[in-house]
């Protein structure tokens, strides 16, 4: 973070707000001395400070929309960074969010050094991003800009939501608290005035989306991660203490990832592993369980040893028929 870099950022900042001396220091981390130093600089350099008085409290400001700002400098690592967020987020194709990330790219490149730009075209190809199942949102636009208008503006919303067992959609008032993003899958994390509960909404299941004038307020304690903590996956139930016993032929694919927040990995004399962690979500849990197959034993809680044992004695008679 040089003093050009810290000036350009500072520059940018004057011509968005108004800003006091100690606002300056404590955003950039610098002393009082250093930000007259700052100022003055920008001031020699002909750049038309304005300033003013509130309070008792003198503020500097560039002119809105001031065209005089240095460029943004843009590393190729930060543009791999940006391509690679570009990646990741493919299953959205179609959706207000992949676009706006295009719209800033452009904009990203439309100010990068003949240098860098000579890089663009492999700097596209260095990530590739693998996702499946994909769910299909592009008919979901107008719905998905309702909803980033009503977090945005913290504003009730309706939903026309169905669920797949229900003949017919049935409307929703819903503050909405957060977008939540699960494998692949858009959730809105909102407060339902019908249930008087924060519930999930997918969103490929919303059919429509009205933004209301009715204002809400977020808890302050509320936070999405400390929300989820508890779940293994979306299933808001209550958490259970578990332990799993996976053979060594797996025990490399347990240690070598966070399957949860809570998770504690004890490795045994043969080689195989015990997992523990507390979680909710019965069924996501026995569907995980399932997927390691034979080498893979739930020792409690009994209830999701059940539940595996009944799943695996259903597939047994259903490949014996």
């Amino acid at each position: 973070y040089t003093q050009a870099e810290r000036l350009a950022s500072l520059m940018r900042a004057l011509a968005s707000r108004s800003l006091t001396i100690t606002d300056i220091s404590r955003e950039f981390c610098i002393s009082r001395r250093q930000v007259y130093r700052d100022l003055g600089q920008i001031e020699e350099a002909g750049h038309p400070l304005i300033q003013n008085c509130f309070y008792g409290e003198r503020t500097w400001q560039l002119p809105l929309g001031y065209r005089g700002l240095p460029p943004i400098a843009v590393t190729p690592y930060e543009l791999m960074s940006l391509y690679l967020a570009k990646q990741e987020l493919t299953h959205l194709r179609g959706t207000p969010f992949l676009e706006d990330l295009e719209s800033l790219i452009q904009k990203v490149q439309a100010g990068l050094q003949c240098k860098t730009l000579n890089h663009v075209d492999r700097l596209i190809q260095v990530f590739t991003s693998r996702h499946s199942p994909i769910r299909f949102y592009d008919k979901k636009g107008p719905i998905l800009r309702e909803l980033q208008r009503s977090l945005l503006l913290q504003r009730s919303v309706i939903l026309s939501h169905q669920k797949p067992e229900w003949k017919a959609p049935v409307l929703h008032q819903v503050d909405p608290y957060s977008l939540l993003l699960h494998q692949c899958g858009l959730y809105v994390l909102a407060y339902s005035h019908r249930a008087q509960a924060l519930r999930l909404f997918a969103v490929e299941r919303i059919q429509q989306a009205r933004v209301t004038d009715e204002a809400f307020t977020i808890p302050a304690d509320f936070s999405p991660t400390a929300y989820a903590r508890h779940m293994f996956g979306l299933m808001d139930e209550p958490s259970m203490k578990i332990r799993i016993r996976f053979g060594r032929e797996v025990a490399y694919l347990i240690k070598e990832r966070q399957w949860h927040p809570t998770q504690t990995v004890k490795t045994q004399k043969n080689g195989a592993v015990i997992l523990a962690l507390e979680a909710g979500g019965l069924e996501e849990l026995t569907s995980w369980i399932l997927s390691f197959g034979q080498y893979a034993k739930v020792l409690g809680p009994p209830s999701l040893r059940e539940a595996v044992r009944t799943q695996l004695v259903a597939a047994h008679r259903f490949y014996s028929a």
